[in-house]
């Protein structure tokens, strides 16, 4: 009788352990199906970042920014409460610097590839507010890859080329749309180090299709990448 419990108990052992190696082959596979664009080199953080590919510097390179109207609306509001109405002062409009706009999640496309449930928020101090004020609606956005990897588990750690965060600097009063990555080259080539930038044209559509808005400095995210890669010592 005790043998017979004993087998019984170690056969139960054995179909539990099976289930849970199965059920975590079948949680892998879910994620690999819900994401399917999602591969080691592209989005995952055991790769070092690629300046080739995301600083390309021959070419204006093109994103594709996708958020759902409700979310691009919550954006929408938290400025106007913030910084004013927009085309004028209005109320909360006075620019703080301890305002932080609030993030929001959207997917992300770039040469046919897409990076989903990615930070979006709007960035900037005064060139923000400036901006804002004036009717622009062409304003700086800070991306984060892995923002929103509490509330999506799958995308724990995802990356962009291997870099967490970029900005997409507007341009703010500057004409040419050339000063931020000229001042930036001109650093580097002295020997000072400094955040790598490109040209790229950014769409976004936030329920209406892609809109065009505009030339954008892509600014790298002074963080780890950068003191990897310009100082020699790490």
């Amino acid at each position: 009788m005790k043998l017979q419990i004993i087998i019984s108990l170690s056969l139960l052992l054995i179909l539990g352990i099976t289930l849970g190696c199965r059920k975590a082959e079948l949680t892998t596979e879910d994620n690999t199906s819900s994401y399917p664009d999602w591969t080691a080199e592209t989005h995952s953080n055991n790769v070092e970042p690629n300046y080739d590919i995301v600083f390309e510097q021959n070419k204006v390179l093109r994103f594709d920014i996708e958020i759902s109207s409700d979310n691009w609306n919550n954006m929408q509001e938290d400025l106007a409460e913030n910084l004013g109405s927009g085309g004028g002062p209005g109320p909360g409009g006075g620019g703080s610097s301890d305002y932080t706009p609030i993030w929001q999640n959207c997917n992300f496309k770039f040469n046919g590839i897409e990076w989903y449930n990615v930070g979006m928020r709007f960035k900037g101090n005064s060139s923000l507010f400036s901006t804002y004020q004036m009717g622009n609606n062409k304003l700086s956005i800070k991306l984060d890859f892995d923002e929103f990897e509490d509330e999506f588990p799958g995308l724990e750690n995802q990356r962009f080329y291997g870099f967490k965060q970029l900005n997409l600097n507007n341009n703010y009063d500057d004409a040419s749309l050339m000063r931020e990555k000229i001042g930036a080259d001109l650093f580097r080539n002295f020997g000072l180090p400094s955040a790598q930038t490109a040209f790229c044209i950014v769409y976004i559509d936030h329920g209406d299709g892609p809109q065009y808005y505009g030339v954008y400095a892509l600014v790298e995210e002074v963080d780890d990448s950068v003191l990897d890669s310009q100082f020699s010592d790490g």
